[in-house]
């Protein structure tokens, strides 16, 4: 099976955030991997992400200073951030053949499903900070980057409007009612 090209790694994720330094990559790796595939792709498009893959695979962590190694460096803290939001789901719960299990060891006590949410809000918070500045970098240096298209940046300007996650569209401005209803 291929290597998969990963832009950050297990070690920048784990210096940066509170995750433990024991966690098994087998975690990690998928989130961090989701991370990059699902969010990032939807923040700098496919083909200006294959670019920086294709920079990583031929160079390593050693990509040539330029545009390129900057808006790798700039994606760190954005996919470091997005990975710990998923993966803190898959190190509380697990799916095995008696369906969804947790399983806590002797000495340590798992917290409950509104802590993890509190925690998973805090990571996903420092996520969308990063993809704001993220996207804000990628519009004031667009002209470096060729890959990224007209389209790319129209949609990450739209988007600029309302960074911040949320699991659903809330039809514009929050708080205002309309005359008459």
């Amino acid at each position: 099976m291929a290597t998969y090209i990963l832009l950050t790694s297990e070690t920048f994720v784990k210096e940066v955030t509170s995750i433990s330094d024991n966690l098994a990559g087998k975690y990690l790796r998928p989130a961090i991997r989701k991370a990059q595939d699902v969010n990032l792709r939807g923040i700098l498009g496919d083909t200006l992400l294959a670019k920086l893959k294709a920079l990583v695979e031929q160079h390593g962590s050693n990509v040539p200073a330029g545009p390129y190694k900057d808006l790798i460096d700039r994606c760190q803290y954005f996919l470091a951030f997005t990975a710990v939001v998923d993966v803190a789901h898959k190190v509380t719960f697990k799916i095995a053949n008696a369906g969804v299990v947790k399983t806590p060891d002797e000495n340590v006590q798992v917290v409950d499903l509104p802590d993890m949410a509190s925690t998973q809000a805090y990571y996903q918070a420092e996520a969308d900070s990063a993809a704001l500045d993220l996207q804000n970098f990628l519009l004031n240096n667009r002209s470096d980057y060729p890959e990224l298209t007209q389209g790319d940046c129209h949609r990450i300007h739209s988007n600029l409007y309302s960074a911040a996650t949320c699991g659903i569209f809330l039809g514009g401005p929050r708080g205002k009612r309309l005359p008459n209803v």
